[in-house]
């Protein structure tokens, strides 16, 4: 910034080239204004009832003092410039000063004042500037974890597949790989009609094959006539002689009584 040197011996040079000189170093005064912005309230300007009180503002890369006035909702600040003049040695009065200030009022150049708003103190920019830092690491975290895990999928891949067990074509987006062999957990299940067995008797069971011997026969004696239960409840039964085609029945009639009863039976392998 410039500064004048006042305190000198010899007799100092006070003309008007140095008031100007003065008046240039003050101007540098509203380049402050810009930290704070365009139509900003700089400092005063505190509305107390219907009235705004004084204070300065800065509009346009100028800093100007703001006279008091009654403020509404569709108030616009103008600037006023009122010329001050002053006798000069020869008997002549001429301006020699100009004061501009701002208020509320009608012109060709005005601005809302609802467009005017106070800056944050730079002091607090610190805690705000912290907070968002936090945020703004806490999001960029976040950005690198959804990155990380869009980077494992697969391009062209797609969303909302239905997937398909029974679909075989290795091609199709429903095709489902590596699936877990789901058989039955039998190899056969049939009946065989036994009839009415003598006291001791042996059947052949036959189907065709199940590609095993290996297996487990689950049975039960059915009775095809209910009235006859109390003839056919004294069965005992046993199998053997397993093969991929037949096994074979050894039935007990204990009682000898006349009846007619059906085998159903299960193989499951082992």
């Amino acid at each position: 910034m410039n500064n004048t040197k006042f305190i000198q011996t010899g007799g100092w040079p006070l003309n008007l080239e140095r008031l100007e000189e003065l008046e240039t170093s003050f101007n540098i005064f509203n380049a402050f204004g810009s930290l704070a912005g365009n139509f900003s309230i700089i400092s005063g300007c505190e509305t107390i009832g219907s009235t705004v009180q004084k204070g300065f503002v800065y509009i346009d890369g100028e800093l100007l003092e703001f006279r008091p006035a009654v403020v509404s909702g569709t108030s616009r600040v103008i600037i006023i410039e009122e010329a001050v003049s002053r006798p000069f040695q020869n008997g002549s009065v001429k301006q020699v000063y100009t004061i501009r200030y701002t208020t509320f009022g009608t012109s060709d150049v005005s601005w809302a004042w609802t467009d005017f708003a106070r800056p944050i103190e730079t002091k607090l920019l610190k805690g705000l500037f912290d907070g968002i830092a936090g945020s703004f690491n806490a999001i960029t975290a976040r950005l690198v974890t959804a990155e990380n895990k869009l980077a494992t999928i697969a391009s062209g891949a797609q969303v909302n597949v239905q997937s398909d067990w029974n679909v075989t074509d290795v091609n199709s987006d429903a095709f489902i790989k590596n699936k877990i062999a789901m058989l039955s957990p039998f190899l056969r299940v049939s009946t065989f009609f036994i009839g009415n067995p003598a006291i001791d008797q042996k059947y052949t069971v036959s189907f065709p094959t199940v590609n095993t011997s290996n297996y487990l026969v689950v049975a039960g004696i059915k009775v095809n006539n209910s009235s006859q239960w109390d003839l056919s409840n004294d069965l005992i039964w046993t199998y053997g002689a397993t093969t991929a085609t037949s096994f074979e029945l050894y039935l007990r009639e204990i009682a000898n009584q006349t009846q007619s009863v059906t085998l159903g039976y299960a193989l499951i392998p082992l």
